[in-house]
């Protein structure tokens, strides 16, 4: 499933990126991020994506949340799931920027951690009747890609965390390889 990104979207994005940046460096840096250009890049893609699977879902689901723009203060901020409807339904969105591709294979990262704090609680902690939606961004052409989206507890089911390629990564964080989802046909089920 394929998406346009408008320029509008884009610039929302840039705009939330540069807000947001100073109120999340701390936490990234928790995290072995300490690359300003990079994480603004992250926070984007990662907006954006949540913008296209909430432009896909919200046809079907009246009620799923938008994605929330607001910038908070480091000891506001929530880590809970990107999208979320009335009738508890929640989809994580992971997003993955062309360049990162290139270098790294088709995948999405997720922050484990302890798996209790500083992770991603919707994978690690409150799997159940969450989802995941991957979405692969080719941002200079405006491009984004729904890949595919998948229950949680599937993706633990079978085994699909694997470690990151990047070294200073494998200590807090897991990967989602497309080449080992495409391997299902059970990659889009909501």
């Amino acid at each position: 499933m394929k998406y346009n990104i408008s320029e509008e979207i884009n610039n929302k994005c840039i705009k939330f990126a540069e807000d947001s940046v100073n109120s999340s460096a701390d936490h990234y840096a928790k995290r072995n991020q300490n690359n300003i250009e990079k994480i603004k890049k992250d926070i984007r893609v990662g907006k954006i994506a949540e913008q296209i699977v909430y432009e896909h879902f919200v046809k079907e689901y009246k009620t799923l949340s938008a994605p929330d723009y607001n910038i908070y203060s480091k000891g506001q901020k929530s880590w809970e799931t990107d999208l979320k409807d009335s009738n508890n339904l929640k989809i994580a969105v992971k997003g993955q920027d062309i360049m990162s591709n290139i270098h790294f294979g088709e995948s999405w990262i997720f922050q484990k951690g302890d798996g209790i704090k500083d992770c991603d609680k919707e994978i690690f902690k409150e799997k159940n009747n969450n989802y995941v939606a991957f979405v692969s961004l080719n941002i200079p052409k405006r491009i984004a890609e729904i890949r595919a989206v998948v229950k949680v507890s599937w993706l633990h089911d079978n085994d699909l965390f694997k470690e990151t390629q990047q070294e200073y990564l494998k200590s807090n964080k897991v990967a989602v390889y497309y080449s080992d989802l495409e391997k299902f046909k059970e990659i889009y089920q909501l």
